[in-house]
């Protein structure tokens, strides 16, 4: 159970990854796309519009639903999304590409490709492994205490109950009782003096 636990862990702590680079990665990109559509005043609105708004988002809505449903037919929408999205406007003058593209000769949209295949990849392993994990006994809290506390009866010792008569039946029943006076040594006698003349 200890070996489920973990691996349980370690697939929640890659959905919480994964999803987080793509609220960061996406995230930005519509925010700038968005600030860039209000301050356009040429003719790319529609190219804005496209790409950062419509593309980005919807890729950034299936990878996340991909990691929060534990679902493979998102996670596998968000690279196929963002192929078509890089198909689409491949030739596209694009403001991130004059910045980006001028230090580095790379096109943004085949960046955000490269990474949207990684994310799914990463999220379609974990929900593998997420799906083996439910299959197994104790999902999810793989928890010794918590199957003792549904089954009522703890899987190692005895009950209370149990353990009360068997020390009943051990017992000796010719035990000597304690006697409720013991008897005092000089030196406890003098000891008690000197207390009670404090």
């Amino acid at each position: 159970m200890t070996k489920n636990h973990a691996d349980l862990n370690r697939c929640e702590r890659m959905y919480r990854r994964v999803s987080a680079v793509y609220v960061l990665a996406c995230g930005f990109y519509i925010l700038a796309d968005a600030l860039l559509f209000l301050m356009s005043m040429n003719g790319d609105l529609l190219y804005l519009l496209l790409n950062g708004l419509v593309f980005k988002g919807a890729v950034l809505a299936a990878g996340f639903l991909g990691t929060y449903r534990k679902s493979n037919l998102f996670a596998g929408a968000a690279p196929l999304i963002m192929l078509f999205n890089t198909v689409l406007f491949w030739n596209a003058d694009n403001y991130f590409d004059k910045f980006l593209g001028g230090l580095l000769g790379i096109k943004i949209n085949a960046v955000y490709l490269a990474a949207s295949v990684v994310l799914a990849v990463l999220t379609i392993v974990a929900n593998a492994k997420y799906r083996y994990l439910e299959q197994q006994e104790g999902f999810p809290q793989f928890s010794e205490v918590f199957e003792q506390q549904k089954t009522g009866r703890p899987q190692y010792g005895l009950t209370f109950e149990e353990r009360v008569e068997q020390i009943r039946k051990s017992a000796r029943s010719d035990m000597e009782e304690l006697s409720a006076e013991a008897p005092l040594t000089d030196d406890s006698r003098q000891s008690v003096g000197k207390m009670d003349e404090i």
